[in-house]
């Protein structure tokens, strides 16, 4: 299958779902990662937005995916655009690289850019007769899904546990790539931190680690 993985900004596609990913991969899958927003000009200087997407690029090969493709939105200003030019641009990449399963934030997250493209994402996976896309979940991103303020029908609540016990380590030398964005402990995007969620996880379903996912639609032809 071909999986596409929405993401907003660089490291998301590794913090939300890099075991998932490396798991895919395993399977023979091919995953293709679209980083919208990383024209970073809110937070980062050019300098660092380039450290950051050579990173990114490291991290999705450590991950087994294909090379990250850069959308060129700006950081933090998704909401200056229409849901139609972001809408239209995960539609491009379905059909580009005719993806089945497609994974993109949660839409509760407190970052802005991550519900605009949940949204979008919706609108851009609708079943039409004769669509592409079987599956569509989100993912959680740490320090940014469990700081939004637990409000009832917004919260993350996974239904959907995928077992990463074999590549928890990959994942984890993924991150590493992203030096300036995985603080110390006990900051919740830190190596320690990211490894005992998914420990967490794990221990809620049965498996030793696990990654979470909100089942947004699954076709099924029986």
């Amino acid at each position: 299958m071909n999986i596409l993985v929405v993401s907003a900004h660089p490291d998301d596609e590794v913090l939300g779902l890099g075991g998932t990913l490396a798991r895919h991969v395993q399977q023979h899958d091919v995953v293709y990662p679209a980083i919208f927003a990383d024209a970073s000009q809110v937070r980062y200087s050019e300098e660092k937005r380039k450290d950051l997407k050579s990173a990114c690029v490291k991290s999705c090969a450590e991950l087994g995916a294909q090379p990250p493709e850069f959308l060129g939105f700006p950081d933090q200003k998704l909401d200056t655009y229409s849901q139609i030019d972001l809408t239209k641009a995960i539609e491009a990449l379905i059909v580009k690289y005719h993806c089945e399963v497609v994974y993109t934030h949660h839409f509760g997250d407190m970052n802005r850019d991550h519900q605009l493209l949940h949204e979008a994402t919706l609108v851009a996976t609708r079943p039409k007769p004769g669509g592409i896309v079987q599956r569509v979940l989100s993912y959680s991103v740490p320090s940014s899904t469990e700081w939004a303020p637990y409000f009832a029908g917004r919260s993350f609540v996974p239904n959907w546990f995928v077992d990463i016990a074999t590549t928890l380590p990959q994942k984890i030398r993924a991150l590493a790539h992203y030096s300036s964005e995985t603080p110390p402990y006990p900051h919740p995007r830190s190596l320690e931190a990211v490894e005992n969620q998914a420990k967490f996880w794990g221990s809620s379903v049965g498996f030793e680690y696990a990654e979470p996912f909100m089942l947004m639609r699954n076709l099924v032809v029986l």
